[in-house]
């Protein structure tokens, strides 16, 4: 309550114009943020289906905007699968299908078998060609990933060599589950 009620001061302060110095725009920033987290917790609780439909739909949008020209390297079908029924072009997407270097798949699975490596080794470098010689001077190479997924969590330690392979940051998107996709 404090917070908005120094909000309310500013805004008095500032009246009729309201036009703010740069110091009382930050104070009154940093007012709002503090209210915005306040008050999430009591939104989230009370307004739970408003709250998580609005992200949802605004994450959407976002996604839809951004691989509009850029693409999006996910690391299964089934995250490609939602991103398409959400309306992004699948010409848009890179699948890789697990990891991005075969040793990582060890990691996944250790008793993977030597010849099972190889094919997975020709797998990675397919894939690590393909993005290579796509050209990313106008575009840019987003990671969307899941938060709790592993794969995921060894392409996002990848994520310098892939910054170096297309010769610019790579970008990143968090999800906590792509079900936050869904409608």
């Amino acid at each position: 309550m404090n917070d908005l009620l120094e909000i309310k001061v500013l805004i008095r302060k500032t009246a009729p114009k309201h036009e703010l110095n740069e110091k009382l725009y930050t104070d009154f920033v940093s007012k709002l943020n503090s209210l915005k987290n306040n008050l999430e917790p009591i939104f989230s609780h009370y307004l739970k289906e408003d709250i998580t439909s609005k992200q949802s739909n605004e994450l959407k949008q976002e996604l839809i905007n951004l691989l509009r020209v850029n693409y999006a390297l996910v690391s299964s079908n089934s995250a490609k699968k939602r991103l398409k029924a959400i309306g992004v072009d699948p010409r848009h997407l890179i699948v890789s299908g697990g990891p991005i270097k075969s040793e990582d798949y060890k990691i996944i699975n250790p008793t993977l078998t030597n010849k099972a490596l190889e094919n997975i080794k020709r797998k990675c470098d397919t894939l690590l060609t393909q993005i290579k010689e796509e050209s990313w001077n106008s575009k840019d190479l987003i990671f969307i990933y899941e938060k709790k997924n592993p794969t995921d969590k060894l392409i996002l330690n990848q994520e310098e060599a892939l910054s170096k392979l297309i010769g610019k940051k790579l970008r990143i998107i968090e999800l906590d589950d792509w079900k936050d996709l869904d409608s």
